[in-house]
């Protein structure tokens, strides 16, 4: 007999592409819900820092190479931006002014005596308790200053002091004399130089004083400072005078996730793309794909512009590697393969465990697997690269990870006599080691669920990790048939370049596919298939399974109430469940068909119903992986964010029609129904209306058949039934 339940491959395109954030582990009850990470593309270090604070770091940089490249950024920011004064003796840690001590660079340290007394002077006008002395107060306050950066006749610090002399006229409110200054000590520095674009800032604010707005706003755009910039569309008009300004590229940034704001600026980027006047195409030509592909799906057109930004300059190496990565994006939304696998060994380089960015790296690759070569692969029915790259995806960051801090280096060991007792932090099954064999326990059991010899677990060490059911890859292979999991595993094993890469990553193990295999088998009531793979998995790999581990496979699916939770035959253990159900079934279809009497094949037919509604329902765990007690904790039906995934994005695997539900009981009352009518006996009608625990239709039906006798003399209460 077959099930009515279909068992062809559910799409999983619109699932694939609606799981968000990040992808929590499993409980041992079943998974939540594996979701993809969303990270964002368009960006660079720069995205999210105002003007002031990229100068601020572009300004400890400088310093560095003026001074020593040893000197962290940290001990010269407390000198420039902290210390009020310049006391070199007050933190004899500081690096910065030890370098200056051991140096003896009088120099630099007239000037850092200078600047702050200058800063030191601004914050105290600033204050409201500030009253001036008389009318030219201001002026007078900044003279000495002024004079002395005028005086300056070096080479070393002549920028610097430029801009000292900018910022002092300017707080003495000497509009003029601060313009006719900048013209004369910044005419002949390119406008790169970060003093003049600081400089730059404080002319145009003289300017916007003096009234003219025109020039306040060409100096503003010059030095990148969009925020000052008084324009009804900003954007557009520092991108006009200035296309190459990584301000304004970092502000557009900040807006990539807002679709009216971001895709307003495609205009600008046409321009300036069109005028050929900047120098960081790049940047642009990222910006046009990213709008194209993002905001509208038509990752043709974005295609065409990652190709040309590719071969373009980019702001920052930073911005040039998001946008190498979205490239590979673009290319998983159209099934290129040509650079696939070196673009994955690419960004496989930026995932330096060490470095901050590895785990963002992580989830970017991540997500251009998950969102788009799955759903591309899955249209093209390519069911083996689609696993092989899912797996790779899925465990890359881990199997990095534990390269750098091996779960075995964690243990703690106790020696007792001959005893060892390590504990393992990591979530792996624990053992104690009784030479000459090794025992296995699973949370915290008192009774070993497995006993092996040292030599069974010298070749066992691949089946030590349990079974992550959170994991996207494997939720994959149960949206399969039996036969096409039998074919993405033959598959796998070809020697591909791409699936060698793949391999050394994913989970490929013959006992994890072959165990999915007969589950995916014994859904579709091919029993024998299902016998002949679980035969290949060895024991222990079962007692990995939570399955195992929670005692979903300790019940009896040939009892109408298997509730009751005993093994069936009381000789089946329960690392054995699976087989020893599909070889019961497979008896059954085989009597069903050759049985000798009516009453041997109608019985063969009730035993079959009741064994295949409990492998769907009480018994789930013999086709299933998990089966929540509360449904909703295992299905999309929650917002996340405001998202409602459920009725977007079914599920891989259609629990709704197929476990527990309409469907499987309805079979079950026909099958039941059909078979009791072919049975021609009392003796065996009974028996089978004991099996389905009708006790008042076996007392008022057949009261003298053996099991009529036994029901009423083995209960003293049996008239309760009646």
């Amino acid at each position: 007999m077959k099930s009515t339940k279909s068992t062809q491959p559910i799409r999983v395109i619109s699932y694939i592409a609606a799981m968000l954030i990040a992808m929590p582990s499993a409980e041992a009850c079943g998974p939540y819900f594996p979701v993809i990470p969303t990270p964002k593309f368009f960006t660079s270090k720069t995205e999210g820092h105002s003007v002031r604070s990229l100068e601020r770091r572009e300004n400890l940089r400088l310093w560095q190479q003026l001074t020593s490249p040893d000197i962290p950024t940290a001990d010269i920011a407390k000198v420039l931006y902290e210390d009020e004064r310049y006391h070199p003796k007050s933190n004899p840690n500081n690096q910065f002014y030890a370098y200056i001590r051991n140096t003896n660079d009088r120099e630099i340290e007239q000037f850092l005596y200078i600047a702050k007394s200058l800063e030191y002077k601004r914050k105290e006008m600033a204050s409201p308790w500030y009253y001036p002395e008389s009318k030219n107060s201001k002026q007078d306050e900044f003279t000495e200053i002024i004079k002395a950066c005028k005086s300056y006749q070096g080479t070393r610090l002549k920028d610097r002091y430029a801009l000292q002399l900018v910022r002092a006229q300017f707080s003495a409110h000497d509009y003029a004399g601060c313009v006719n200054s900048y013209d004369s000590c910044f005419c002949n520095v390119p406008d790169s130089n970060l003093m003049k674009r600081m400089a730059m800032r404080y002319v145009a604010g003289c300017w916007s004083r003096l009234g003219d707005a025109n020039k306040a706003n060409n100096l503003f755009v010059r030095s990148g400072d969009y925020e000052s910039t008084a324009h009804i569309n900003a954007i557009a008009y520092m991108a006009k005078y200035h296309p190459d300004c990584p301000e304004l590229i970092a502000h557009i940034q900040q807006f990539s996730d807002d679709s009216a704001r971001f895709c307003a600026v495609k205009p600008v980027a046409e321009r300036v793309l069109h005028e050929g006047k900047a120098h960081f195409r790049g940047d642009w030509e990222f910006y046009l794909a990213y709008e194209a592909g993002e905001f509208h799906s038509d990752y043709a057109t974005a295609s065409k512009h990652m190709a040309r930004a590719i071969q373009s300059l980019f702001s920052s190496t930073d911005l040039c590697d998001h946008a190498h990565a979205y490239s590979m994006k673009v290319d998983a939304a159209l099934g290129k393969r040509d650079f696939l696998l070196s673009d994955l060994r690419w960004i496989e380089g930026k995932m330096i465990i060490l470095s901050d960015e590895a785990k963002e790296w992580n989830r970017i690759l991540q997500n251009i697997i998950y969102e788009n070569w799955i759903p591309t692969l899955w249209e093209q029915e390519d069911y083996s690269t689609a696993f092989l790259l899912c797996s790779y995806a899925d465990n890359l960051f881990a199997k990095k990870r534990r390269q750098i801090y091996p779960p075995f280096n964690r243990r703690i060991y106790r020696q007792i006599s001959h005893t060892y007792f390590p504990f393992n932090y990591n979530d792996y099954p624990y053992y104690h080691t009784y030479p000459p064999f090794r025992h296995i326990w699973c949370n915290n059991s008192e009774t070993p669920i497995l006993s092996l010899t040292i030599d069974e677990m010298r070749n066992s060490s691949e089946y030590w990790n349990p079974l992550d059911y959170s994991k996207l890859s494997f939720r994959l292979l149960n949206s399969l048939t039996s036969s096409q999991l039998i074919d993405v595993k033959h598959s796998i094993a070809a020697d591909l370049p791409l699936y060698k890469h793949l391999r050394l990553q994913a989970r490929t193990d013959a006992p994890y596919l072959d165990e999915i295999i007969g589950t995916l088998a014994l859904r579709e009531e091919r029993y024998k298939l299902a016998a002949d793979y679980f035969a290949r998995v060895p024991k222990m790999y079962f007692a990995t399974l939570n399955i195992y581990k929670d005692g979903d496979l300790h019940c009896n699916p040939f009892c109408a109430f298997p509730e009751h939770w005993h093994n069936f035959d009381n000789m089946t253990s329960p690392l054995e469940a699976k087989y020893h159900f599909a070889c019961r079934m497979l008896h059954y279809q085989t009597l069903m068909k050759h049985g000798k009497t009516p009453d041997e094949r109608g019985m063969a037919r009730l035993k079959y119903a009741i064994g295949r509604r409990n492998s769907f329902e009480d018994c789930w765990g013999l086709t299933q992986y998990w089966r929540g007690p509360v449904t909703t904790l295992f299905r999309p039906s929650h917002d996340i964010g405001g998202y409602d995934v459920l009725s977007k994005y079914p599920e891989l695997y259609d629990y709704e029609n197929t476990v527990g539900h309409e469907a499987t009981q309805a079979i079950f009352d026909r099958e039941v129904k059909a078979a009791l009518a072919m049975l021609t006996t009392d003796a065996v009608r009974a028996e089978a209306e004991y099996m389905l625990f009708n006790l008042k239709t076996i007392v008022k039906r057949y009261p003298n058949t053996p099991t009529g006798k036994a029901v009423k003399f083995s209960c003293d209460r049996w008239q309760h039934w009646l």
